[in-house]
């Protein structure tokens, strides 16, 4: 098993502030503590970003979203991608995610999550929907921390998404829907139509600072952690 980090800067354009940095490399040298070997999945121009960093990472591993022609609006493309080309059991994860001592991968499971979650904006996940949607999934699988020991089913998400990708988000001001659509809800119907073991990490032994507005809201807790965790 391996934690693996995923970055695109949608060639070149996108690169991560000062704060984004200093969450970024907590939440590595955190996971680097776990024992795990750690890998970064980015483009050309992300690779170079996080060498100069010097970030703890075990391996670097070029990844190309931009070679697929697909909308960037759908920017969770490159996780996608980087999904699909795992071979080996994995467990994903944001670079808003910190790791407290003890934390270890669950040794069984298809698919391992952050968390199983109620969800709303079924219209837009139907528009995106890779099976028939009249059976909707009783929850979704939650992809900021995500994988597993089943690698074959991240290539059959990723085939569908391919498709869905090359397409605009239809109601834009809904683009977070759509984007959580194409990952969280077709992976949520595979799983369900397959019947595959789902097992969720133990949330005491992680933090995940979601949402927007980062450093107005976990800034202070993270600044203190990473005087500890960095210096």
């Amino acid at each position: 098993m391996k934690i693996i980090y995923s970055f695109n800067t949608n060639g070149g354009k996108i690169f991560p502030g000062k704060f984004y940095k200093r969450m970024a490399e907590l939440s590595v040298r955190s996971a680097k503590r776990c024992g795990y070997p750690i890998e970064l999945y980015a483009d050309l121009w992300g690779i170079e970003f996080f060498k100069q960093l010097k970030f703890p990472f075990d391996s670097y591993h070029l990844i190309e979203p931009e070679k697929y022609g697909v909308n960037f609006s759908y920017w969770n493309f490159g996780k996608l991608l980087t999904y699909s080309i795992q071979n080996e059991p994995f467990l994903h994860v944001d670079f808003d995610t910190y790791f407290h001592e003890g934390f270890r991968i669950p040794e069984s499971g298809d698919i391992i999550t952050e968390m199983l979650r109620e969800y709303t904006f079924v219209r837009a996940f139907r528009d995106v929907a890779i099976l028939d949607t009249n059976v909707l999934p009783e929850k979704l699988i939650c992809s900021g921390l995500v994988g597993g020991y089943n690698t074959n089913i991240w290539k059959e998400l990723f085939s569908r998404a391919e498709e869905i990708c090359m397409k605009p988000i239809p109601v834009p001001e809904k683009a977070m829907a759509y984007l959580v659509g194409v990952e969280e809800f077709n992976l949520s119907q595979i799983a369900q139509f397959l019947k595959l073991k789902v097992v969720e990490l133990d949330h005491n032994k992680f933090d995940h600072w979601q949402g927007e507005n980062k450093e107005k809201n976990y800034g202070q807790v993270i600044n203190e952690l990473y005087n500890i965790n960095c210096k």
